[in-house]
């Protein structure tokens, strides 16, 4: 199978992409460079080390928990109820609880594997600026 036939039966999202062409100009691997480092589509500047990971993934499991509990109260209680919004937050809460301690575990083994090979990190930069 030729390069271009293996492209098509495999497609990459476009921050799989960005974290191959980060990885490769830093002369990392993909697991050694970790979860993307950029601040591309999204409005605040990312907390992507490892620390600020945990501390993420800490507070997200102590608001979604905090919101279980308020629910089976609302639900004990007798109180009438938004379903809609219920199942809403409970769905969220399904997917961003596990996925941010997989983007931790992600980055705190990358940050493990750096420190090992005694490797650095160079943070990108927006596309549109020019790199010093």
């Amino acid at each position: 199978m030729n390069q271009p036939e293996r492209r098509r039966g495999r497609r990459k999202g476009y921050y799989a992409r960005q974290i191959e062409a980060e990885a490769e100009r830093q002369g990392l691997t993909v697991e050694e460079y970790g979860v993307y480092k950029g601040d591309v589509g999204s409005a605040v500047k990312p907390i992507n080390s490892a620390g600020g990971l945990l501390f993420l993934s800490v507070l997200i499991t102590i608001c979604m928990s905090a919101s279980a509990v308020f629910f089976i109260q609302a639900i004990i209680g007798g109180q009438d109820l938004d379903w809609g919004q219920m199942v809403f937050a409970m769905l969220v809460g399904v997917w961003l609880v596990p996925t941010s301690w997989f983007l931790y575990f992600k980055e705190r083994k990358a940050s493990r594997l750096r420190k090992q090979n005694g490797k650095t990190i160079e943070l990108p930069t927006r596309r549109n600026t020019p790199r010093d």
